[in-house]
């Protein structure tokens, strides 16, 4: 039995909540083996085209996944999925918009830590819904965050001043758990360490519809860029971040003050 109201307390003071065994079914854990399957010999046969996307240098590109996705989400909203979406936001029941895709992760050692960072602006409010497909631990690339670092608006300088050195909150997931999150939420994707590719299924909840995903419907499978572009700009930035880290680093927290 779910309490709503203490996640609710606790989503809106820390910024995130993890739910165990939000989904404890055989038939779900073996569409979550079958997809995790496929995604990866997908993944293997397409190689050469990965390497021309944007997030490839880094380890880290999107996935969308079809109608996989679709069945994952019928799984969620048998649990009742929505009432805790309209518990957590306020968001009425339906109204809002859902985007499904996914994050895969390379094996070691094609993957690097990124730098901090929020998806998107504060406004519109989006919240996050990641399951795996693959237990995350420590050593295959869990997501680290700060907790109550949604509460504000801050440049990038500030966040380092007010948060870099607290506590981070490394997540753990096991197969049926859930992970909720606020998208404004100071984190960053950590490095694969495993010799297997890190999968993380993500369902993007907003109050609107968004522009700035680039989420796109279709019922295959496909790998597409992450945060960094595909072009001959984004490339150079993405090179940057990963080679020269250092400067990045710089350059962040120098812009921000902009």
């Amino acid at each position: 039995m779910i309490d709503y109201d203490n996640i609710k307390k606790k989503f809106e003071n820390l910024g995130f909540i993890k739910i165990d065994k939000f989904i404890d079914d055989d038939n779900f854990f073996e569409l979550c083996n079958d997809l995790n399957d496929q995604i990866n010999e997908k993944f293997f046969l397409e190689k050469k085209r990965i390497k021309n996307l944007g997030g490839n240098l880094i380890g880290n590109i999107n996935i969308n996944l079809g109608e996989k996705g679709d069945k994952i989400w019928a799984y969620l909203k048998e649990k009742n999925m929505n009432k805790l979406i309209s518990n957590l936001t306020g968001f009425k029941d339906n109204k809002y918009s859902v985007f499904c895709g996914g994050n895969l992760l390379f094996a070691y050692p094609n993957s690097y830590n990124q730098l901090f960072h929020t998806d998107g602006k504060k406004k519109p409010r989006k919240i996050i819904i990641s399951l795996c497909l693959n237990n995350i631990d420590e050593k295959n690339g869990p997501t680290e965050l700060y907790e109550k670092s949604h509460l504000e608006e801050l440049p990038y300088w500030k966040f380092l001043f007010k948060y870099f050195f607290k506590k981070k909150y490394q997540l753990a997931l096991n197969k049926g758990d859930i992970f909720i999150r606020e998208a404004f939420i100071w984190h960053r994707g950590t490095k694969n360490n495993s010799l297997e590719n890190r999968i993380l299924i993500n369902f993007i909840i907003s109050e609107e519809e968004n522009k700035d995903l680039n989420y796109e419907q279709n019922k295959e499978i496909y790998f597409f860029d992450n945060m960094f572009e595909s072009s001959v700009s984004g490339k150079l930035k993405e090179f940057v971040n990963v080679r020269l880290k250092v400067f990045y680093f710089i350059y962040k927290f120098f812009r921000s003050f902009v």
